[in-house]
């Protein structure tokens, strides 16, 4: 786990080739502006495919402050990151809801682990085959095709 909080709003760790953001249990609308630029600075400069947004420790959430985060996790979505929104709470949930908020672009979790899932699930944060392994598992010796040529 490699932690990014330098100078930041928020408490950001990779992990997992996930960025995991915790945003504060207190948001001002001031503050919205420095974590977007926060977090999408840290998905350009580790090359994540994951972003986990944990809100955990939140108990209040206006609709301004939603879309900012929803309006952060489409810019990274255009990074080529995958996002879920992990951790809200049921008042926070059921206010947005009374609020009439969008939530069909994001997905959400209960838990980070739950996130982690969500985002293994999705091939962009899976681990790439290497190279040199044949997907069939068979496998042509140099010698044996310098044969298969001299042959034809």
């Amino acid at each position: 786990m490699k932690d990014l909080n330098a100078d930041s709003e928020i408490a950001i760790s990779v992990v997992r080739n996930c960025l995991v953001a915790t945003i504060p249990g207190e948001i001002h609308d001031d503050m919205l502006m420095r974590i977007r630029t926060d977090i999408l600075e840290k998905v350009q400069a580790t090359k994540v495919r994951g972003l986990i947004l944990d809100f955990s420790t939140v108990r209040a959430l206006d609709t301004f402050a939603f879309n900012s985060f929803t309006d952060t996790a489409k810019m990274a979505s255009l990074l080529g990151v995958s996002i879920v929104f992990a951790g809200l709470q049921p008042g926070v949930v059921s206010a947005l809801v009374d609020l009439g908020v969008q939530i069909a672009d994001v997905g959400t979790a209960l838990t980070i682990e739950d996130a982690f899932e969500q985002l293994q699930d999705t091939s962009s944060i899976q681990d790439e085959p290497e190279d040199d392994v044949d997907a069939d598992n068979e496998t042509i010796e140099d010698d044996e095709w310098e044969s298969d040529i001299g042959e034809e």
